[in-house]
């Protein structure tokens, strides 16, 4: 069973796409839950609490948070720093930078959802999602879509680990691998 603390809904409705496609014999709310909190300050602040009362079964809880132009390790060894002292299995995972990055990691995806799209993986900008700062903005541009919550829901059941060029992505797409099978 695997836990997942979000900082946003639109992360929630990109794992529920994610899971419904790459773990379909897998339960929402039974082998997997979502909890996604108000912002990234309502999620540090939130998810200690959570996995604190959590008493159904024996979970590993995922940490997952925008990076937004932090220093990624100052901010995983913060999370890391609130969430050791509950004492229960966890891993943190940071996206970089943006959500979106993960969604301009995968152009075959993203023109899945939006046909009308046409993009490539090969363009400069988009060779490393991870490192852009704006990739909520550029998706929003080229899709036409300014609602992340829609960008998600469409998006994410197309994702392709093995295409995704979002190391980011991968990194938490494995902990999922590793964890539910």
């Amino acid at each position: 069973m695997i836990v997942i603390f979000t900082e946003e809904a639109s992360m929630n409705a990109a794992l529920e796409g994610l899971m419904g496609r790459h773990f379909p014999h897998l339960i929402q709310g039974m082998d997997w839950f979502l909890i996604d909190f108000n912002g990234k300050t309502d999620l540090e602040e939130g998810f200690p609490v959570k996995m604190k009362r959590w008493n159904y079964g024996d979970p590993l809880f995922v940490i997952l948070r925008d990076n937004d132009g932090s220093n990624c390790r100052t901010l995983k060894k913060r999370l890391e720093n609130l969430a050791s002292p509950v004492g229960k299995l966890f891993k943190v995972r940071v996206v970089c930078q943006e959500l979106e990055g993960w969604f301009l990691g995968d152009n075959q995806a993203v023109m899945a959802a939006y046909p009308g799209c046409r993009f490539s993986n090969g363009t400069k900008k988009y060779r490393d999602p991870d490192r852009m700062t704006n990739a909520s903005q550029e998706l929003a541009q080229l899709t036409g879509d300014f609602s992340k919550v829609g960008r998600a829901s469409v998006i994410a059941p197309h994702l392709d680990p093995v295409r995704n060029v979002s190391c980011s992505f991968k990194v938490f797409f494995k902990t999922l691998q590793q964890h539910l099978g």
